[in-house]
C-alpha cells in the first residue's frame, strides 16, 4: 500500500516531493560515480606517471655488452621498487636476458599478450595492461619497447593494483557520507521549497472558503503569477452567481407581488352577498397560503445554493424584536435579546429574517409576559433558542405543528406556516429546528444553522 502511494501520490505536494526526491537521488548517485571515476583516473595518471618515469629511468641506465650482456647503470631500486613483493617492478628483457628490480626477488615478469597498438610503437609511449605475479598478485603493466644496437628491448614496470583500487576505496569513504549529507540537505530543502511554492494554493484555498462563507465577495490579487489567471475565473464565476441569484429573488419578488395582489384584491371582492357561506374566501385564504410557503422555500432554496453570506445575528435580532413589540404593543411583552455580538451564520439575510422572525411571531402570539432569545456556539454550529413563558405544545403535537397548515387553536391570528417555513428554510442550509417543551412551562424553539468558516 506505502508503495502504491509512492507511486501515484494524492497531492500535488506528494507529487512533487515524490519526484523531487527520486530526481535527487539519482543525481546524487550519478555525481557519486562520475566523482568516483574522475578519482579513479586521476590515480590511475599519476601511478602511470611514476612507472613511465622509472621506465625512461631504466632505459636511460641500460648497457648492453659487445657480447650481448645486459646491464644497468646505477642503482634503480629507489622506494617503492625496493620492497621485495611489493607489487613495484620493474623489468628489463632483451634477447632472452633480464635484469629485474630487487623487489621481484629473483622471479621474472610475465607479460601477457597485448594486442598491437601502431600509436605506442610509433610514439614510444608505454602501453598500459594487467597482469599478476609468482605470488598471484594482481598488477597494473605498463611496458615500453624500443630499438637499439643490440636488438629490441622490452622494458616493464608495475604496480600493484591496490594502488589504483585503494584510493578510489578511501576517496569514497569520505565522499559517499558527504553525499548522503547532501542528500538530507536537499531533501529538507525541498520539504521546504515545496511547502514554500505550494503556500499560494493554500492562501488561495483559504480565500475561496471566505467567499463560499460569505465573509468576502470576491478573490484578491495572488502573489503568484501563475494563479493569476485562475483568479480571473473564480471571481467572474462568482460574480455571474450573484448576480443570478439577484436576478432569481427579483423574479420572485415580482412573482410575489404579482400573485399576492390580485388574491387580495378577490378576497376583499368576496364579501357576504357574494360568498354567503364563506367557502370562496376560505379558499383564497388557502391559496395565499400556499402562494406564501411556495415563494419561500424557492428563495430559501436560491440562497442555498448559490452564494450564502455571512449574517450577524444580534443586530438581525434587534430588528425582529423592534417590530414585534410594535406588533404586540398592547400585550406588553417583555422581548429580551441574549444574543452575543460575535454570533454569525452562513445564511442570507433574508433567510435569517425568515426563519428567526417566524420563530420569534409564534413565541410572541403564545407568551403570556416575556420571550427570551440566546444562542451558543458548538463546533461548526450555531443554535439560537427563542423560548416563552406560555402554555406550551401537547407532546403528541410538537412534530404535527411543524407541518405546513396546521394550527392547534383556530382563534389565534395566524395560517400555520411559519414554522414549518423556518423548519424548511432551516433545513436547505443543513440546518433544523427543534421544539421542546420547557419543565417550568413554555416552549422552546431551537433552531440550528451552520457557523461561517473562518
Amino acid at each position: 500500500m506505502i508503495a502504491s502511494r509512492l507511486r501515484n501520490p494524492q497531492t500535488i505536494a506528494g507529487r512533487l516531493i515524490v519526484f523531487s526526491i527520486f530526481y535527487a537521488l539519482a543525481a546524487l548517485v550519478v555525481a557519486c560515480v562520475v566523482l568516483a571515476l574522475i578519482v579513479a583516473n586521476v590515480v590511475r595518471d599519476q601511478v602511470d606517471q611514476r612507472l613511465s618515469v622509472q621506465i625512461e629511468a631504466v632505459r636511460g641506465s641500460i648497457k648492453i655488452g659487445p657480447d650481448g650482456s645486459l646491464a644497468v647503470d646505477g642503482n634503480l631500486d629507489g622506494p617503492p621498487f625496493d620492497r621485495p613483493g611489493s607489487g613495484w617492478y620493474w623489468q628489463v628483457s632483451t634477447a632472452g636476458k633480464r635484469l629485474t628490480s630487487s623487489s621481484l626477488s629473483g622471479a621474472n615478469l610475465s607479460n601477457p599478450p597485448q594486442p598491437v597498438d601502431w600509436r605506442n610503437l610509433l610514439t614510444g609511449t608505454p602501453r598500459a595492461g594487467a597482469g599478476r605475479d609468482n605470488r598471484g598478485q594482481n598488477l597494473h603493466f605498463l611496458t615500453s619497447q624500443s630499438f637499439t644496437a643490440g636488438g629490441e628491448v622490452e622494458i616493464i614496470a608495475t604496480a600493484p593494483r591496490s594502488a589504483l583500487v585503494m584510493p578510489v576505496l578511501r576517496a569514497l569513504l569520505f565522499l559517499v557520507p558527504a553525499m548522503l549529507v547532501l542528500g538530507g540537505l536537499l531533501v529538507v530543502g525541498i520539504l521546504l521549497q515545496v511547502r514554500y511554492g505550494l503556500s499560494p494554493l493554500r492562501t488561495l484555498a483559504e480565500k475561496v472558503a471566505d467567499v463560499s462563507s460569505g465573509q468576502s465577495r470576491g478573490l484578491d490579487e495572488p502573489q503568484a503569477e501563475e494563479l493569476r489567471p485562475l483568479v480571473v475565473e473564480i471571481n467572474r464565476l462568482v460574480e455571474q452567481n450573484q448576480l443570478r441569484i439577484a436576478e432569481t429573488r427579483l423574479q420572485f419578488a415580482n412573482m410575489a407581488h404579482g400573485l399576492k395582489t390580485p388574491v387580495a384584491s378577490l378576497y376583499l371582492a368576496l364579501n357576504d352577498d357574494a360568498d354567503p357561506t364563506g367557502e370562496a374566501r376560505l379558499q383564497v385564504e388557502r391559496i395565499d397560503r400556499q402562494i406564501k410557503h411556495h415563494l419561500a422555500r424557492a428563495r430559501a432554496g436560491v440562497s442555498a445554493a448559490g452564494f450564502a453570506p455571512t449574517t450577524q445575528l444580534r443586530s438581525h435580532v434587534d430588528d425582529i424584536v423592534a417590530m414585534m413589540q410594535k406588533l404586540y404593543v398592547d400585550r406588553q411583552l417583555t422581548i429580551s435579546n441574549q444574543l452575543d455580538e460575535t454570533l454569525s451564520v452562513a445564511c442570507a439575510t433574508e433567510d435569517v429574517d425568515e426563519i428567526l422572525g417566524a420563530i420569534i411571531d409564534n413565541a410572541c402570539k403564545w407568551a403570556n409576559s416575556s420571550v427570551r432569545i440566546a444562542g451558543a456556539q458548538d463546533r461548526g454550529e450555531i443554535a439560537i433558542v427563542v423560548a416563552d413563558d406560555g402554555p406550551g405544545i401537547n407532546s403528541d403535537d410538537l412534530t404535527d405543528v411543524l407541518s405546513p397548515g396546521v394550527r392547534l387553536d383556530e382563534t389565534v391570528p395566524g395560517d400555520g406556516f411559519g414554522l414549518s417555513i423556518a423548519k424548511e428554510v432551516s433545513g436547505l442550509y443543513g440546518g433544523r429546528l427543534v421544539l421542546q417543551n420547557m419543565p417550568e412551562g413554555g416552549l422552546s424553539a431551537t433552531v440550528v444553522l451552520p457557523k461561517p468558516t473562518s
